[in-house]
């Protein structure tokens, strides 16, 4: 079923991205706490606990009280624009590729006409997909845990508890990722499955947010995958953190194994419109 040469040929489509983000995740936590180390702790808790008011901890996902300490600080990073956006945008980006992306490059047609199945085609793709985000997250988690352990905050703060905040970030590449594929494989045109996904996104942004301000409406929520992406409170107690990575990766990582299945299966039962 595996497949040599579309290995290699997946992993040179996305191998600019990849070294994009091997250099913009090596730099943003240096980046990161080095501004955040020029607040001083007290400033930052006298803000985060007096100024801003308590209603807002429901967006937080924690208590200020844990967020305004060095690993609290820390923790921040991973909801950062710029890491959820570039976790976003991989899983958009590549898995847009899968099916509907090379239709429309008119590679496909090449592809299949080697003695190769549909289905090797696809998992061969979300293999690469999903090797390429893990490889992503160990930079990112790398970078984090120098810059806390050599950085300004150097001994305030275990490296080690960010390892599950990373690996959240994993379970967001491979779940996006997953939905994306399976919306190409029903689709012949990248530019409207990547419309698709950008609205599943903005939908999923506001339903959290929707869940979280209003207490009726608190079920709203749970239509979000982001509802599973809670990096922040993954950074406290070892056992407690696991145990909630288990219950959000197994959503992320399920949704993301279901929604591959059922691409792969689309992709293998559909007509492929004519090369132009």
């Amino acid at each position: 079923m595996f497949n040599t040469a579309i290995w290699k040929k997946t992993w040179g489509d996305q191998r600019v991205l990849v070294l994009s983000f091997i250099a913009l995740w090596s730099a943003f936590p240096w980046i990161y706490i080095g501004l955040s180390a020029q607040i001083p702790m007290p400033a930052f808790q006298d803000v985060l606990l007096r100024a801003i008011p308590q209603d807002w901890q429901r967006l937080s996902g924690v208590p200020f009280s844990e967020v305004a300490t060095h690993a609290g600080r820390v923790a921040l990073a991973f909801v950062d624009p710029v890491v959820v956006l570039a976790a976003t945008v991989w899983g958009i980006t590549r898995g847009s590729d899968a099916v509907s992306g090379q239709l429309e490059r008119g590679t496909m047609e090449m592809i299949l006409a080697q003695p190769v199945k549909r289905v090797a085609v696809f998992a061969t793709q979300a293999l690469a997909t999903t090797a390429g985000a893990a490889l992503l997250c160990g930079v990112l988690y790398g970078a984090v845990h120098t810059a806390v352990a050599f950085g300004p905050w150097a001994g305030r703060v275990d490296p080690t508890r960010f390892i599950p905040a990373a690996c959240n970030v994993f379970g967001l590449m491979v779940c996006v990722a997953g939905i994306a594929a399976c919306v190409s494989a029903a689709d012949s045109h990248r530019w409207r499955t990547i419309g698709i996904l950008c609205g599943f996104y903005v939908f999923s942004i506001l339903a959290k947010l929707v869940g979280r301000l209003s207490t009726p409406l608190e079920w709203v929520g749970y239509l979000s995958i982001l509802n599973a992406y809670e990096p922040q409170r993954l950074v406290g107690e070892p056992a407690a953190s696991w145990r909630l990575l288990g219950m959000y990766d197994g959503v992320l990582l399920g949704l993301g194994l279901l929604a591959y299945i059922v691409g792969a299966v689309l992709f293998s039962r559909r007509d492929l419109p004519a090369p132009l």
